[in-house]
């Protein structure tokens, strides 16, 4: 019998090494980090026979207004081996734990590729003007594995959800991941387009500096970050979230976290944060100054990147989602664009999962958290504005 427990920070990082696609989000580092939209947290193991747990997840909570119930969140997780676990076994274990702390439902994002498109296959698909959306285009491959979690989790009451607005910044359901594994610098370069290869050897001509930032830069970054968001349509962040993701990702981390800046004439142009905690490495904000486009600073900072991961041994680079976009004519594909030249793969994720464990309450509950989350949203952007008034 499969049961679930409490395990120590200690116990979760030794059990990380098993894994070969380890998200930043399952890490108590992030779990931190997020405290302020996630309070509780807990750290726990899946254990059987053996006195080291087969799997482990990062459970974060929150508790519905008024009541001492609670939402359960698993973000790019749980860490299973899906290829080999009794999955259903492991997820009744999962609903009996979520029961005895008195949880009335459990979103679940897992992280793993459910379809792949390969970089041809994405070129070519942005030539033709009938594919407007990936699955416009037939997948290179089809996850078996993936197939066979979604019907035992629809079988077991799980489910399929849209992603919720509160963490599509945090998760893309379309991403782009780049193999880095047993590749030289050289090799990598030749997956690339013509187009980008040109381009990052430009913005070296035209004088491009790439530096490490620190956290006494992250007031830098957030204004970067915010210009852009206002630009492109997307939500942005206050420097308090930054600065605390820098503090928390920045210490004890199984891997690295790195905050790489673009300057041309001491004037910053780009940004980009990464984070590897396995052999996987993940792309989590991105940020550009487009007013000098022809230095190109987007070109340089994913280089200095890809050479940094090559040197530490990566075996891929997860890029960041993209919208569902494969349409020239409109913006959102620029980006699907930029990453298709660098030569990386698109994948469609699982997508989110919900498991109501009470149905009633949980119902109830989902009326009502949007409407919370919008005023609590409303409220934080007062503030910024008040602050941004006195400064």
């Amino acid at each position: 019998m499969t049961v679930i427990r409490e395990i120590t920070t200690d116990q979760f990082l030794s059990s990380l090494q098993k894994f070969d696609y380890v998200s930043f989000q399952q890490t108590p580092f992030w779990a931190e980090a997020r405290r302020a939209d996630w309070p509780e947290f807990a750290s726990v193991g899946w254990y059987a026979d053996d006195p080291d747990p087969i799997s482990v997840a990062i459970i974060r909570y929150r508790r519905i207004p008024g009541t001492t119930k609670r939402f359960a969140f698993i973000p790019y997780g749980p860490l299973i081996d899906w290829d080999n676990a009794d999955i259903g076994e492991q997820l009744a274990a999962l609903r009996t734990y979520l029961e005895s702390k008195n949880v009335i439902g459990v979103r679940m994002l897992p992280y793993i590729s459910l379809h792949r498109w390969d970089n041809a296959t994405v070129r070519a698909g942005l030539r033709e003007p009938t594919a407007r959306h990936f699955r416009d285009l037939a997948p290179d491959r089809t996850n078996p594995t993936a197939l066979r979690l979604k019907a035992i989790m629809r079988d077991s009451g799980w489910i399929e959800k849209s992603v919720p607005q509160e963490t599509r910044i945090d998760y893309g359901l379309f991403n782009f991941r780049m193999n880095l594994e047993d590749r030289t610098e050289d090799e990598v370069l030749a997956g690339m387009h013509k187009t980008w290869r040109y381009n990052a050897k430009k913005a070296s001509r035209e004088g491009i500096e790439i530096d490490l930032a620190t956290i006494s830069e992250v007031g830098d970054f957030q204004r970067l970050f915010t210009s852009t968001g206002d630009r492109n349509g997307f939500p942005t962040l206050s420097t308090d979230f930054f600065r605390t993701m820098w503090t928390h990702l920045g210490q004890g981390l199984p891997g690295r976290f790195t905050t790489h800046f673009a300057r041309f004439e001491g004037e910053l142009l780009g940004a980009t944060t990464t984070v590897r905690v396995s052999s996987t490495a993940e792309c989590i904000h991105t940020a550009t100054d487009t007013s000098k486009p022809r230095v190109k600073p987007s070109n340089a900072l994913y280089l200095a990147t890809i050479r940094q991961l090559l040197s530490e041994g990566a075996k891929t680079y997860d890029l960041g989602g993209v919208k569902d976009c494969l349409d020239l004519e409109t913006s959102a594909s620029g980006l699907v664009r930029f990453k298709t030249e660098m030569g990386a793969d698109a994948h469609e994720y699982m997508g989110a999962w919900e498991l109501p464990i009470a149905p009633r309450a949980y119902a109830a509950a989902t009326r009502a958290m949007p409407v919370y989350a919008a005023a609590k949203s409303r409220l934080e952007a007062l503030k910024r504005s008040a602050a941004g008034l006195r400064s």
